[in-house]
């Protein structure tokens, strides 16, 4: 009997996306990539805008609630490692701790501007009292 000849099945497209976002990613240029991939740098262009499109970006909310548990994590992993007193450790902590922070939306800024209205009034009304005592200048 003969065999029944099939047509080869066809081969599914790979994309090259990935491919080149990795090397534009890693500081090639346009133009390189697009000589390395035998095609016109329009083309790369498009595909490398197609691949960009892909990407799912977080919102700004999720976003900081990952790096927060991210950065729990490694502060968990130091406080273990700290407890022996090593100082570059340490120091790492404080980093991590103080990225927290600013996370969570402690800064130098947030800190000063927490004053009550209340504190305010009352430096003021001792200023003032204070300015009061003082001998008046002769012009």
């Amino acid at each position: 009997m003969t065999s029944v000849e099939r047509p080869a099945p066809k081969r599914a497209r790979v994309s090259r996306g990935p491919a080149m976002l990795a090397a534009m990613i890693n500081g090639a240029s346009l133009t390189q990539i697009a000589t390395s991939e035998d095609m016109p740098p329009k083309r790369v262009e498009k595909l490398l805008r197609d691949e960009l499109r892909k990407r799912w970006i977080a919102p700004v909310q999720d976003y900081a609630r990952l790096q927060i548990a991210r950065l729990e994590s490694i502060a968990t992993q130091l406080k273990e490692k700290s407890k022996n007193g090593d100082l570059p450790t340490i120091d790492r902590l404080l980093k991590v701790m103080d990225r927290l922070d600013r996370y969570h939306g402690f800064t130098k800024l947030a800190a000063l501007g927490a004053a009550s209205r209340e504190d305010v009034r009352e430096k003021l009304i001792v200023k003032l009292e204070q300015g009061a005592r003082q001998p008046a200048r002769e012009q």
